[in-house]
């Protein structure tokens, strides 16, 4: 661990408002076998439904971008686990649990899958009835990579109350830690707006370690991580962890085992950064954009987060490139095992918001995935 925090960032503009995101049409791919992105370069856009395609990871040989997407042509809008290439292309597989005629009346969502060394996989599932807007079943499941659904188990429902006595009612940006043991964000879930047709938005609360080796989770939230807005695992040790907290401009490292901190990097005074990842010498992150953080009467310190620009950070040269396309907000990128390149969610930009508003944070923003090379 350092002293402190690296020295004041120097930022360079990389690509302006270049590429758009036409969430209207949908794209229909030439090739429908392809291990190729159907755009060329960096970024590269790889997927293209107008339904939700979130929560991206990887699995941890790199092989493939796992992630959640929405199905559309289903009648219950199930969000299913999806598999693509490394580079993008053609999904290579498609996993929605089908084995039951009793979820046929259902809507399930799998999201925030994490892939573990050992070929155990992760992920939450929401379940309600259909066309139901708020309130469904929720849990954290184990199951593997090679049968998320069959032999899955329940390890924790959500919400649960925390360790520190907090009630967290939604999981996301889950990674492994090691064997048996995961790192994900605690958050508070809030729907605004009518009955009928809430909005929905998500506010960090905690890290929080779990352990999954035992029949149910033991979950510890790690202290001193009040509004945390994101958290990451260093992939070469998974005892070190990197956080972000709500309306802060800094990135934190710890470590777990002897819970020592220092500030990685810090965005400055103004910025608030979150979704930080780091490999090797790059640090990326979601910085500014459509964000708010402060106190609401109804909710207390909540962070209104509908994306922002990405920051990608050289750690050793301390310098910072940005990318701004004005018609796109970027949230929680995944970088790639090797450190090549880097998975996103990329939704059309929205005026940035000012104030607390009934659609801010909406979860209908339709994103896509797209992909980055690191230089």
């Amino acid at each position: 661990m350092t002293a402190g925090p690296r020295a004041a960032p120097v930022f360079a503009l990389v690509v302006a408002g270049a590429l758009a995101c036409d969430h209207a049409r949908p794209f229909e791919p030439a090739d429908q076998h392809t291990v190729a992105p159907l755009t060329a370069g960096s970024p590269a856009r790889i997927t293209y439904s107008t339904g939700d395609d979130r929560t991206a990871s990887w699995l941890p040989d790199g092989s493939a971008i796992i992630y959640s997407s929405e199905q559309l042509n289903r009648r219950d809008h199930d969000r299913c686990l999806e598999f693509l290439p490394p580079t993008g292309g053609t999904i290579t597989r498609r996993t929605c649990n089908l084995q039951s005629v009793a979820l046929d009346d259902s809507t399930d969502r799998y999201e925030s899958p994490a892939a573990g060394p050992d070929g155990a996989l992760v992920y939450t599932l929401a379940r309600s009835w259909i066309g139901l807007q708020k309130g469904p079943r929720q849990a954290l499941v184990l199951g593997t990579v090679a049968e998320p659904f069959a032999g899955a188990r329940e390890i924790s429902p959500i919400p649960y109350f925390a360790s520190n006595g907090r009630t967290h009612s939604s999981i996301s940006e889950i990674s492994w830690a090691g064997p048996g043991r995961i790192v994900y964000l605690g958050q508070m879930l809030f729907y605004e707006g009518s009955t009928f047709l809430p909005d929905t938005f998500y506010t960090g609360l905690d890290v929080v370690v779990g352990d999954v080796r035992g029949p149910a989770a033991a979950l510890t939230v790690v202290p001193g991580t009040d509004y945390a807005s994101g958290v990451g695992v260093d992939p070469a040790d998974p005892d070190v962890i990197y956080f972000t907290l709500g309306g802060d401009s800094r990135v934190y490292r710890q470590s777990l085992a002897t819970g020592a901190r220092d500030v990685l990097f810090d965005f400055g005074a103004g910025h608030i950064v979150r979704d930080p990842q780091v490999s090797g010498r790059h640090l990326v992150a979601v910085i500014d954009g459509s964000v708010l953080y402060g106190y609401e009467d109804a909710h207390g310190f909540v962070q209104r987060d509908e994306g922002g620009d990405l920051a990608i950070v050289d750690l050793d040269a301390g310098t910072v490139s940005m990318v701004h396309l004005d018609p796109t907000l970027f949230r929680r990128p995944a970088i790639a095992p090797d450190g090549s390149r880097f998975v996103v969610e990329a939704s059309p930009r929205v005026p940035v918001h000012q104030q607390a508003q009934s659609d801010f944070t909406a979860i209908n923003h339709r994103p896509d995935l797209w992909l980055f090379d690191l230089p």
